[in-house]
């Protein structure tokens, strides 16, 4: 397969959001310093590349977060089948029964005895159904609060309208939003834009954030994969939603 830097971009995208890492945490976990991997994913000019030394590492890291192989073709989105097989053609399946806890893991709490207090706000569909959907104001339920975000009033519930993002997410999956802190390239956000002439609705998408500009934003979304810019002035707000390692560990 010839190489193509942004299919790579996407493959390690794609990744990462499968596997619950972040950036910095992938980074750490291959022994990688000065910001390589995010200065391959932000590269503006899509000129950068990563050498294969650079891949083994991330390969070893993300083996080290996943509990099973991670091949260099996987990272580099070249796998023959990535939905069944692994690397070495191990079906998914198969690996599963193979893993267990860290003999170090902290206890995970059982969700009987988290407290149902977030408040889960109902959405409709709209736009083209294509993953828009409008933020409806309405508390529609309270679901469980994981241990990481004990004590904070700033993060709701949202159900994921269609599958642009799986396998990240799959459709009416539940997601958690917080409000306060600002998202950064590479997180997952919900963009809630400005309504246009007319109309009181404001429609909502989430999507990966990938870049950020003075005047745009750079969304990505995996199904079908591709990138998108939107004006920022059409966008009236952007929430960060948060991870479940951070939501179950207590933030990163």
């Amino acid at each position: 397969m010839a190489f193509d830097a942004n299919q790579r971009r996407r493959a390690l995208r794609r990744f990462m959001a499968g596997a619950g890492l972040n950036v910095a945490q992938w980074e750490t976990l291959s022994g990688l310093g000065d910001g390589t991997l995010r200065k391959f994913l932000d590269d503006p000019t899509g000129a950068k590349t990563l050498t294969d030394k650079t891949y083994a590492k991330l390969a070893a890291g993300a083996a080290r977060k996943t509990g099973r192989p991670v091949g260099v073709a996987e990272l580099q989105g070249e796998s023959p089948d990535e939905s069944s097989a692994g690397s070495g053609g191990v079906p998914i399946g198969d690996i599963a029964g193979n893993v267990a806890p860290a003999f170090d893991a902290p206890a995970r709490p059982m969700i009987g005895h988290m407290l149902q207090d977030v408040p889960l706000y109902g959405t409709a569909m709209g736009g083209d159904g294509n993953g828009e959907f409008e933020m409806n104001g309405t508390v529609i339920d309270h679901v469980a609060r994981p241990p990481g975000i004990m004590g904070r009033g700033d993060v709701f519930a949202l159900n994921v309208v269609g599958d642009s993002m799986w396998p990240w997410r799959k459709p009416n999956s539940l997601i958690y939003v917080e409000r306060d802190r600002a998202p950064s390239v590479n997180d997952h956000v919900v963009v809630e834009f400005r309504p246009i002439a007319g109309s009181s609705v404001r429609q909502t998408v989430v999507k990966l954030l990938v870049g950020i500009s003075l005047k745009t934003l750079k969304l990505a979304q995996y199904r079908p994969a591709k990138e998108f810019d939107v004006d920022r002035k059409t966008v009236f707000r952007v929430y960060r939603v948060l991870e479940w390692d951070e939501l179950m560990k207590g933030g990163r």
